[in-house]
């Protein structure tokens, strides 16, 4: 309702009043005070009651006597309130914050009383001024909470009354302090949003509205001086007293409702923080732009849909669909996942790039799915923040037999309830996950093939995988026979099915074009039931080279003879590509023709051969480092008409790659004397001398500009904008991925003396604070190795393998103090490399301004790397994991040890459970368990991520356990 401008019904109550008040035969006071006093209150509004309200009902669980529609709206509105209660909220109890208008005008106005009972001449001056303020406070409070309007009128009108005793009345003013008190109290915007508050919000609003009536009631009585002469107001002490009793409970009540709410958000907060610090796989998700066309598919869109939905014991929980590249999986699978997000069930969708190997997305690929599910169910959240508070190096494990098992089967388990609607994860492309040896420990787990960890069987019914790939042979062979995996092949859509969704795509696709109906049925069965031809000749016959019109670029595709699928699909490419090099009708000269596949050459091998893709402007970077000065030439030149063919071309931050796999598997299957040939060698030449120069002009000292050493990085503010401000992509690049293109060149002496040079000159030590920065320092302990294995053959090269090899010790050493604090490489580092080492001998002269070590300095590196300390008695076995980054100690303190192996320090808690010495220690072939044998007689299993106890201690022994050894399966356990 809208109020309308004008009188409001108090002021128009006070003028009749008094009117009323001040005819013939009206009482006059004889001093002035007591003639203001009378004049204050026959402006008051008088009620007909004269008695006080009765004592305030007991506490119900909700507002009692408010109507609940109204007391929800109004307590909804509360919302509005001032922001600063939060910040008085202090343990069990809540502080009135005293810059409260409630508590300042009330003082201001009982202190401003006693001024005027001890000064009555200075009364109009000394207690109507701080009285109007206090009716301001009213005012704005009364604006501030909607839903107690009615009640603070009423108390505006009590407040008054009880100011205008000439002698203060404790009972009341101690009321009116406790009513202060309340809304300073129920002051915040954010707490009113609470569900919870609503019924002690209204409640709080009918009890100051009862108790304003009963404060104006007994101060409005007919013989209210003689009462109050008498003393009468004691007999009313036990009614103000239960008032003031029930405000003290609603409080208590609002206060419990605060702290639980407050509790569950700094849960909630903690919770996301633990997680946030775990892999996730970036960029990996549900990409909506793949869906299928809307009516296409829909058969097979329907029977894995039906089959998501299904229910009971022998409902398979994994999907394979398999088929040839460009048949449209990745397609089914986002589609399907966009669905199910619509609806509420997709727990997550995880997508492999072959172009983004670099990334390394099969390490991350569980702990991401599993931080999917997280973001969906409040209880896994919990589950799983457990998980890595308990053992935090689950955060970053690369392991996926630990992700599976620990970040995925055990919190499930702990959260589950009883299986509901179905939970759709789809992993795409997981042919593009790396080489069979990378993806075989992910085939073993999607095959409940894995001996370490529990199967995917054992994870809730409503659990559904969808997988997709190509049939490679290894997925094939893992997969075939497998009872709760059911394969779906797009060879077994109906050839008549796959010709009219490419028909329907088709005519979406060319709709603005002048074509027939039976044009694109043609087009439609040239495609084969190749989605990806189909897209590709619909963007070559729009999107038209000069000279060429549609329907020439039409002809060009329907002419072509039938073909094998994949025959097919290269054939598409080629005549793209041919388009691109010479589509126009003019005649070029040879030189400009032969410029042009050069540059394509050149820009393709560039883009295959980089370890993760660049966008535009860090390809143009390199490039401008390369070898030769013909590749100095602009990438725009060549992508922009490949849009086709290429993401990012339009986007200059995004990073340019194939559209699809197969246009690599086209490029990379060119003979050597075939038109669109790349040189993939050269590429890589190319692009380690590139490298190289790039780290020569862009490295520098305190590149982020660290202004101290006592700080660690985690403590610099803005290290990370820091870090993206100063070290641009194409030298993060290249510091992290030149030894691979160097390793991956054949041995070359001019690209040797760019590597000579980097080792001898300061930038090297450099390079290492880049590293630190980027937190990248750990990849380069292998990727040393990498530079004397490429000079191994080559002795007048021999001082740069020492120093490779030197740095890697110096990485070994010192890791650790400069990933902690970067500027420490410098300033403790430094100072205590070996005499004799490599490093100090040629780059320490370089670094004048650091510390020298008076005495004491080692004169070699000592033949002891690293000391491991840490057990409290004999070590009595040692192991190295398989992949040598890890150490397994057993010590006669009855205690196993992890230990990092590059930096010497401890991954996990000691692992604790036997009961006297332990005499072997041994590693899994896959690194994933660890077992034990003791004197105590017993052999126990351990999970090497966590350092948790794997099944029950192996009994049988009935003396001392002296060896334990894996068989090379990993099944089996000899003692």
């Amino acid at each position: 309702m809208t109020r309308r401008k004008g009188k409001s019904s108090t002021q128009q109550t006070h003028e009749s009043s008094e009117a009323t008040t001040s005819g013939k035969g009206s009482h006059r006071p004889r001093s002035k005070a007591g003639r203001l006093l009378e004049k204050f209150k026959n402006k008051l509004r008088f009620s007909d009651s004269r008695s006080p309200s009765p004592a305030p009902s007991n506490i119900e669980a909700g507002p009692s006597g408010v109507e609940e529609g109204a007391n929800a709206q109004l307590a909804l509105r509360a919302a509005e309130e001032a922001v600063q209660y939060m910040h008085s909220l202090g343990g069990s109890g809540i502080t009135m914050a005293s810059s409260h208008p409630l508590s300042q005008i009330e003082n201001t106005v009982l202190s401003a009383l006693e001024r005027a009972q001890e000064d009555p001449d200075n009364f109009e001056e000394t207690y109507l001024q701080p009285l109007k303020i206090f009716n301001d406070a009213i005012d704005v409070i009364s604006d501030a909470h909607p839903y107690a309007k009615i009640a603070l009128g009423a108390l505006s009108g009590a407040a008054k009354i009880i100011l205008a005793q000439r002698d203060r009345d404790d009972a009341t003013h101690e009321l009116l302090q406790k009513l202060g008190e309340v809304y300073s109290f129920t002051q915040n915007e954010m707490l009113c949003k609470i569900s919870s508050m609503h019924p002690i919000l209204g409640k709080i609003s009918q009890q100051t509205r009862e108790c304003a009536d009963f404060v104006k009631n007994y101060s409005e009585a007919r013989n209210y001086w003689k009462r109050l002469r008498k003393n009468v107001i004691s007999e009313t002490d036990d009614t103000i007293k239960a008032y003031i009793n029930v405000f003290d409970e609603l409080m208590q009540n609002f206060r419990d409702e605060v702290t639980r709410d407050v509790d569950i958000r700094v849960q909630y907060t903690e919770e996301i923080l633990e997680l946030s610090s775990m892999t996730y796989a970036e960029d990996a998700g549900l990409d909506t732009r793949k869906q299928c066309l809307e009516g296409t598919r829909t058969e097979i869109l329907s029977e894995i849909t039906e089959w998501v939905n299904s229910t009971g014991d022998n409902v398979p929980c994994v999907l394979w669909l398999s088929g040839p590249a460009g048949t449209g999986k990745s397609a089914i699978a986002h589609t399907i996942a966009k669905w199910f997000e619509d609806m509420g069930g997709l727990g997550s969708c995880y997508s492999f790039d072959r172009q983004r190997e670099a990334d390394r997305r099969h390490e991350k690929i569980f702990s991401t799915i599993a931080r999917d599910l997280a973001d969906r169910d409040p209880e896994m959240r919990r589950a799983l923040a457990d998980a890595v508070k308990t053992a935090p190096q689950l955060k970053t494990t690369a392991d996926i037999a630990q992700q599976w098992q620990k970040l995925l089967i055990e919190p499930l388990k702990k959260s589950s309830r009883p299986s509901g609607e179905p939970i759709v994860i789809t992993i795409d492309a997981l042919d593009e996950s790396g080489g069979q040896q990378t993806r075989e420990d992910l085939l073993r787990i999607l095959a409940g093939k894995h001996p370490a960890v529990q199967k995917i069987t054992d994870l809730p019914g409503n659990f559904r995988f969808i997988v997709t790939s190509r049939p490679d042979r290894d997925i094939e062979d893992k997969f075939r026979g497998v009872l709760h995996i059911r394969q779906m092949s797009m060879d077994d859509i109906p050839q008549a099915d796959a010709e009219r969704d490419i028909r329907t795509y088709v005519s979406k696709q060319l709709e603005e074009l002048d074509f027939q109906d039976k044009d694109l049925a043609v087009l439609a069965e040239k495609a084969g039931g190749l989605f990806e031809w189909a897209r590709l000749a619909c963007g070559y016959i729009k999107h038209s080279n000069i000279g060429l019109s549609p329907q020439d670029c039409y002809n060009a595709v329907v002419s072509s003879d039938p073909a094998e699928r994949s025959v097919l699909l290269y054939d598409m490419y080629r005549l793209i590509l041919t388009g691109i090099m010479h589509g126009d009708t003019s005649p070029h000269p040879p030189k400009i023709r032969s410029t042009k596949l050069a540059r394509f050459r050149s820009v393709m091998g560039q883009i295959l051969c980089t370890t993760e893709p660049l966008p535009l402007a860090s390809l143009n970077a390199m490039r401008r480092h390369f070898p030769t000065t013909e590749d100095n030439f602009d990438v725009e030149l060549v992508v922009k008409s490949m849009g086709s063919l290429l993401s990012g071309t339009t986007n200059p931050d995004s990073p340019i790659r194939p559209l699809h796999a197969s246009f690599c598997d086209f490029l990379m299957a060119q003979p050597s004397d075939g038109e669109f040939f790349i040189d993939l060698p050269k590429a890589q030449r190319n692009l380690a001398f590139a490298s190289l120069r790039v780290m020569k002009d862009g490295l520098q000292f305190n590149i982020c500009d660290l202004k101290s050493s006592y700080l660690r990085n985690s403590e610099v503010l803005g290290l990370q904008e820091r870090i993206q401000k100063c070290i641009l992509p194409h030298l993060s690049y290249s510091s992290r991925f030149w030894t691979s293109h160097v390793r991956n060149t054949a041995f070359d002496k001019e690209l040797a003396k760019e590597v000579k040079s980097f080792f001898n000159n300061e930038r090297l030590f450099f390079w290492l604070e880049l590293l630190a920065l980027i937190n990248a320092l750990s990849g380069a302990v292998p990727a040393l190795p990498l530079i004397p294995q490429w000079l191994k053959d080559h002795f007048e090269f021999k001082d740069v393998s020492l120093t490779a090899m030197d740095v890697q010790k110096f990485i070994q050493v010192f890791g650790g103090m400069i990933l902690h604090s970067t500027p420490h490489l410098y300033v403790s580092a430094l100072p205590f490399l070996p005499a004799n080492s490599p490093l100090s001998r040629h780059l320490s002269a370089l670094f004048p301004n650091t510390l020298r070590v008076a005495s004491g300095r080692d004169i070699n590196w000592p033949a002891i790397q690293t000391v491991l300390m840490g057990h409290t008695s004999a070590v009595l076995s040692v192991s190295f994991s398989p992949d040598g980054t890890r150490i397994v100690t057993g010590s006669a303190d009855n205690t196993v040890r992890l230990w990092d192996a590059v930096t010497g320090q401890p991954v996990s808690e000691p692992l604790r459970g036997h009961t006297s010495s332990v005499t072997s220690v041994s590693f899994s072939p896959d690194g994933t368990r660890i077992a034990t044998g003791s004197l105590d007689n017993i052999v126990r299993l351990w999970d090497a991520g966590t350092g948790q106890p794997v099944g029950e201690p192996l009994r049988g022994h009935t003396s001392s356990v002296w060896s334990v050894s894996f068989s090379p399966d990993g099944t089996r356990i000899v003692t």
